[in-house]
């Protein structure tokens, strides 16, 4: 019958040159490939679907037996809870990651219900952004530590797990620790509190063990990074586990994957101490199948934890502590961009099809090999489905004209026969059950809020699909023409604010999030807060509980701005006297560069909308557009409104520093640490006198509200404090003669060094 019918179709295309029919015949013989086109096309689908199909029932078949297997359910939760903790070496690879591997490293270690683990991060030799950041998250976590890449990048991620892998096996020898888990996670993972009890009960019967990876929840309208959360629910709800029951092998996701200690060392010992297989573009897919090949079983292990949580309150203000049953999963931002996507999936396609192919070849019993074929089938199903689109298209073009312009209905049917008429009914069927699945499997993992909208981003999927098939085709067509090495495409991370990850948006969360305070101090600064009112980061800096940098920092992360310290003296005139003296201290903001019209204002402390509005009126006024905030330490902020509006201060002492500088004294970065450790100390008057119980921070507001330039003797006119109490303030306080004489004293020091022996 096909062949008869493909008879038919090339007399259809022959007729344009025998009749010589014009416009018409050439229609009606394009008409002929089109009928080609949807018989080939519904054949193919209905391959592709029958396949899918099987899964499904696989997937229900094993949920049903699951139902009544009674010994083979999870262990309690408790079992988990008391069994002796590994020990686990988590590696985090990183290259230019660093606008987030602080926060990744900070809530991976305020989240993990473990004790035993050490957080290693591979940082390449060209890379001091990425490694300045892992070195101050190291001060403030003691199990962290920076793994050396010995050689530029970017190269590829396998190469940097390498050099993770090698990096902890040193520091075995250097330390005497022993490691019983290697596990992968990467700069923008968000884990499961519950995720390294739940690795270290599933790996003693496994060589490797991967837990599932989900879509962190995005805005209904993000189309694009919603499809992540619809693909990887459904992957890792339904695909994965019954390829783990089926050819007990499980792929690596490259992310919350545990290798057992002898897992890795085997794979060491397979490729002269590089586990991970440079060459591809999807190491974590590679290293699950080589495992399989050594001989070591490998998991995929979905288990429900019930962990606190914080929720709002049903009646009342606040929140309430509850104990929710959780999916243990690792979570991440996926990308919200049609390209940035496309992209991504490019190199997963070059990884898994065709170098998995061109690597790994077809090996296996029956059920790894469909496996193989599941991996590698986008490369008919990718193009077959970009096909089926045009077609649907046209067709649908064909009807409106027709519906306009009836006389245009010359042309004969599309689809003339039975069986075809009948595939395509298949496939409607197909793709309804295909919808009705991916909605199911993002409900239970995402909510219902996002099933509406399935459909629809099943659409966004396939296109994101075939963008990265043909980009795919041609980077590897070039690859074999040029025999150039396909390069490493390496995706932006983002990761989530601390309200995003439900950490609270106070300072105090903040502050504890970071390590920078405790529990207890907290409490406590709580607890005398109740008893005088001040707000709870001066109140901190009162009691020495943190520094006025790291206040800095937690403004900033709140307001998800940036931090930084200035040095005054480096600040333009013209930019210092947007504001006047007067207006600083009312403010305590303190000008610091202006770009076209755009200024960047530092502030000690978040300014409410009223007064914010009030200082972006004074600065618009004077040809400002654009008022941009940072935080900066308290200690900066006072000392530049003390000094930096003053004529020449402490001109002989930057002399002599600076002389000192020139000389190769000191270096460039000792001179601003010096002008730090000089700032640092300094304290407002008021604030030294509402810390000696002089007066209350609200009596200090309202005598700054007053306005003047001399707070001192204005409280004391005032009869607010006594002569006395002012001048013991002003005697903690640092005065320009004693800042002086110290610059002269750190001068003279430098003097007599010998000179540095480094560049600055």
């Amino acid at each position: 019958m096909l062949a008869a019918w493909l008879a038919e179709a090339s007399g259809w295309l022959s007729s344009v040159g025998t009749t010589g029919a014009g416009v018409h015949g050439a229609l009606v013989a394009y008409w002929g490939v089109l009928k080609v086109a949807i018989v080939v096309t519904a054949v193919l689908i209905t391959i592709s679907s029958i396949d899918d199909l099987i899964i499904d029932i696989l997937y229900w078949w094993r949920q049903w037996v699951r139902l009544f297997d009674f010994w083979g359910r999870p262990p309690k939760q408790a079992r988990l809870d008391a069994h002796p903790e590994k020990m686990i070496a988590i590696m985090v690879p990183a290259w230019q990651e660093s606008d987030v591997i602080a926060n990744m490293v900070a809530n991976t270690n305020k989240t993990f219900d473990y004790a035993r683990y050490k957080i290693f991060v591979g940082v390449y030799a060209n890379d001091p952004d990425t490694a300045r950041e892992v070195e101050k998250v190291r001060q403030r976590f003691p199990n962290t530590y920076r793994a050396e890449v010995p050689h530029d990048g970017p190269t590829s991620k396998a190469d940097c797990l390498n050099w993770l892998v090698q990096n902890i096996l040193l520091h075995e020898q250097r330390t005497g620790d022993r490691f019983d888990v290697f596990m992968m996670h990467d700069a923008e993972d968000v884990v499961h509190p519950y995720g390294l009890k739940t690795v270290n009960w599933f790996i003693e019967d496994n060589g490797m063990i991967q837990m599932p990876v989900l879509s962190m929840d995005r805005q209904w309208h993000k189309l694009v990074a919603c499809h992540y959360m619809d693909e990887f629910a459904e992957f890792h709800t339904k695909d994965l586990p019954v390829r783990s029951d089926i050819s007990r092998m499980t792929p690596s996701a490259g992310v919350a994957t545990a290798f057992a200690r002898s897992a890795m060392l085997a794979l060491v010992r397979e490729k002269d101490g590089q586990p991970f297989n440079t060459d591809s573009l999807t190491e974590d897919y590679d290293v699950a199948h080589r495992l399989s090949a050594l001989g070591y079983p490998s998991e995929f292990i979905r288990y429900h934890a019930r962990v606190p949580r914080q929720r709002k309150r049903w009646f009342g203000k606040g929140e309430v502590s509850v104990m929710r049953r959780e999916l243990v999963a690792t979570k991440e931002f996926f990308p919200d961009r049609f390209q940035t996507s496309v992209r991504q999936k490019t190199r997963w396609m070059l990884g898994i099809s065709y170098l998995g192919w061109k690597q790994l070849g077809w090996f296996g019993d029956l059920a790894n090999r469909y496996y193989l074929f599941r991996d590698r089938k986008a490369l008919f199903t990718s193009p077959v489905g970009a096909l089926a689109y045009l077609i649907v298209l046209q067709v649908l073009g064909y009807w409106g004209i027709v519906a306009i312009w009836p006389q245009a209905a010359t042309l004969p049917p599309l689809i003339d026969q039975a069986w075809v008429w009948w595939l395509v009914g298949l496939n409607f069927l197909f793709l309804v059950n295909r919808i009705l699945h991916r909605a199911w499997f993002t409900g239970i993992n995402h909510g219902l809020k996002h099933v509406p909208l399935t459909p629809v981003r099943i659409v966004v999927s396939n296109l994101i699909g075939f963008g990265a098939f043909f980009r795919s085709l041609r980077q590897y067509i070039s690859h074999l023409i040029t025999g150039r090495t396909i390069a490493w495409d390496k995706t932006q991370h983002s990761y989530p604010s601390l309200t995003e990850l439900q950490r609270g948006g106070r300072v105090g969360d903040v502050l504890r999030f970071w390590n920078h305070l405790s529990e207890e101090d907290l409490e406590t600064a709580l607890a005398a807060q109740k008893v005088s009112y001040r707000p709870i980061g001066l109140l901190l800096l009162d009691l020495g509980m943190v520094e006025d940098e790291h206040l800095a920092e937690a403004f900033a992360e709140r307001g998800e701005v940036y931090a930084s310290i200035f040095d005054p003296f480096q600040i333009e005139d013209s930019v210092l006297w947007l504001l006047t003296p007067e207006q600083a201290a009312r403010f305590a903001a303190v000008p610091l560069r202006r770009q076209n019209g755009t200024v960047d204002v530092a502030l000690a402390e978040p300014l409410v909308a009223a007064r914010r509005a009030e200082l972006e009126k004074i600065l618009g006024a004077r040809g400002v557009k654009t008022v941009r905030y940072l935080y900066a330490p308290l200690s900066d902020v006072a000392f530049a409104i003390r000094f930096a509006w003053r004529e020449a201060p402490f001109a002989k002492g930057r002399a002599l520093i600076a002389r000192a500088r020139e000389q190769g004294r000191i270096s460039a970065s000792d001179e601003a640490a010096a002008w730090r450790a000089i700032r640092a100390p300094y304290v407002r008057l008021g604030d030294l006198l509402v810390r000696a119980g002089a007066i209350s921070h609200d009596t200090l507001q309202a005598a700054l509200a007053e306005g003047g330039d001399r707070l001192g003797e204005q409280l004391v006119a005032a009869g607010r404090i006594t002569p006395g109490q002012r001048d013991a303030a002003l005697a903690v306080q640092l005065s320009e003669d004693g800042v002086a004489s110290r610059l002269a004293e750190l001068a003279a020091r430098a003097s007599e060094a010998e000179p540095a022996r480094y560049a600055y």
